[in-house]
């Protein structure tokens, strides 16, 4: 298990610095041989989105900014079944992981100073 109870929080996605769908749509984007402004304009979002979205500056877009431009560009953007879970053996380990988060919380919270209040 991870240290501190940490793992449950990274169970389905593995934390990275910016969603690597950006990537992707990046890739897509540049395919489609049109202008920022353009797409902003035809996925209904503002040019400083799609700049910064492009550009690096935006790390965590919603996912409607993802299915606005997909849509713009003439791709649905949506969920895909890679693998059935197996339910019975999953959760049993996943409660534990999230017992063991909870517990790191608590604990961590306990060990914060007190914090005195404004006169």
């Amino acid at each position: 298990m991870g240290k501190g109870g940490t793992l449950w929080l990274h169970r389905s996605y593995n934390n990275v610095e910016k969603d690597p769908e950006i990537d992707k749509f990046r890739t897509i984007y540049q395919k489609e041989h049109i202008k920022e402004n353009d797409l902003a304009i035809l996925s209904g979002l503002a040019s400083t989105t799609v700049t910064n979205l492009f550009g690096g500056q935006t790390r965590q877009p919603r996912h409607s900014t993802f299915a606005k431009i997909a849509g713009a560009m003439g791709y649905e953007y949506g969920l895909r079944r890679e693998t059935k879970p197996d339910y019975e053996s999953e959760l049993p380990v996943a409660r534990e992981q999230y017992k063991a988060h909870k517990e790191a919380l608590a604990k961590k919270r306990d060990r914060r100073p007190a914090k005195k209040k404004k006169r």
